[in-house]
């Protein structure tokens, strides 16, 4: 096995499986982040130019996984992240962030709904394989 640092808009760490049985088949880790929109979208385009017009770093994803950091001590103020699609051509994948706002009913705190958050940002690692 060998291991390959390559820099680009998004990090990307290259695997070469030894004894693959497609020699040409590579694993793939690919981080990066991507901030949050008005509806609480947060994409992630791994491509070669980190746009959505970019060529794929990928060609299928196994893989992914979100994440957001929050120093907020109220449990309602503190976004929360969801994954929300793995793109079908391996070009980006894309996360829900919400917050939940607190409704008080007769005195008594419950919780309400979830709203999206903009401006938030989330850390993607997304695991896949290419063609080469």
């Amino acid at each position: 096995m060998s291991i390959e640092f390559i820099t680009l808009a998004p990090t990307l760490l290259h695997v070469f499986k030894a004894g693959e049985s497609n020699p040409k088949k590579e694993r793939r880790i690919v981080y990066g982040q991507a901030t949050s929109d008005a509806n609480g979208i947060a994409t992630f385009y791994f491509t070669d130019n980190a746009l959505a017009n970019g060529n794929p770093l990928l060609s299928t994803i196994n893989y992914a996984v979100a994440s957001v950091y929050s120093t907020n001590s109220s449990i309602n103020a503190r976004p929360r992240v969801q994954m929300r699609e793995k793109n079908s051509t391996g070009k980006y994948v894309s996360a829900n962030i919400t917050n939940i706002s607190g409704v008080t009913v007769l005195g008594i705190s419950v919780l309400g709904s979830e709203n999206p958050v903009s401006g938030v940002i989330v850390d993607f690692m997304v695991l896949g394989s290419f063609e080469s």
